[in-house]
C-alpha cells in the first residue's frame, strides 16, 4: 500500500484543499520543487500542529507563512558550525542548506527537531535532532517518514520513538481556520 494512502487513513480525510499553484512563488525563489506528497499534505491539512509538537506551515497563509519560516530556518542552519555528524555524507564536508542540492526544511517540532529533504536525490529525508546536535538520514518519502513517525517508530535517530496513543490530534494554529484553541482528532486507531 502506498504510504500516502496509509497516512490519509491514519489522519482522516483532508479537511481542506488549496490551489496547487500556491507553491510556484516559493519554489521559484528557492530554486527547488518540494516533494509532491509533502505539498499534498500541506494543501490538505496545514497550517496545523500534529500531536502537540509537529508544526506545519503553509505557503499562502498570512500568519503561518512557509516562505518566511523556510528562509529563516535556512539562514539559521547555514550559520552553524558542524562537528562530528553521524550521517556519512557529512564526514568530509558540512551539510549544505538551500539551493538545488542543499537540505530544505519541511517541518519542525517543539522538541528541537527539524525535518529536511534533499532535492534531486532519490527520496531522502534528514532529521536534525537538537539534543544530539546531529542529523539522521532516512531513505524514504515524506509520507512514509510521517506515517512511521506517527506510528511510533524511531524516525528521529536511535531510540527516538514518539508514539502518542489514540487518534492523531490536530491543533489549529492561531489565526488558522478554526481559530485559537480549536482541535480535532483523526480516526480511532488500535494501539
Amino acid at each position: 500500500m502506498e504510504y500516502w494512502t496509509k497516512l490519509v487513513e491514519l489522519l482522516g480525510l483532508p479537511s481542506h484543499s488549496t490551489d496547487p499553484g500556491s507553491w510556484d512563488a516559493l519554489e521559484s525563489e528557492l530554486g527547488v520543487c518540494f516533494p509532491a506528497d509533502y505539498k499534498e499534505f500541506i494543501n490538505s491539512y496545514a497550517p496545523v500542529r500534529l500531536n502537540s509538537h509537529l508544526h506545519f506551515t503553509h505557503p499562502t497563509h498570512p500568519e503561518w507563512d512557509m516562505k518566511k519560516w523556510v528562509f529563516a530556518t535556512l539562514e539559521a542552519y547555514q550559520g552553524l558550525d558542524w562537528v562530528d555528524l553521524t550521517a556519512s555524507e557529512f564526514e568530509s564536508t558540512d551539510p549544505r542548506f538551500g539551493g538545488p542540492d542543499g537540505l530544505v526544511p519541511l517541518v519542525d517540532s517543539d522538541r528541537g527537531e527539524c525535518v529536511f529533504f534533499q532535492p534531486g536525490k532519490a527520496p531522502r529525508m534528514y532529521v536534525y535532532v537538537g539534543s544530539d546536535d546531529d542529523f539522521y538520514r532516512y531513505d524514504m518519502t515524506f509520507s512514509e517518514w510521517l506515517y512511521r513517525y506517527l506510528c511510533g517508530e524511531d524516525m528521529n535517530g536511535p531510540n527516538s520513538s514518539a508514539f502518542i496513543p489514540g487518534p492523531v490530534r490536530f491543533d489549529a494554529l492561531p489565526g488558522a481556520e478554526g481559530g485559537r484553541g480549536a482541535f480535532w482528532f483523526g480516526p480511532h486507531r488500535s494501539e
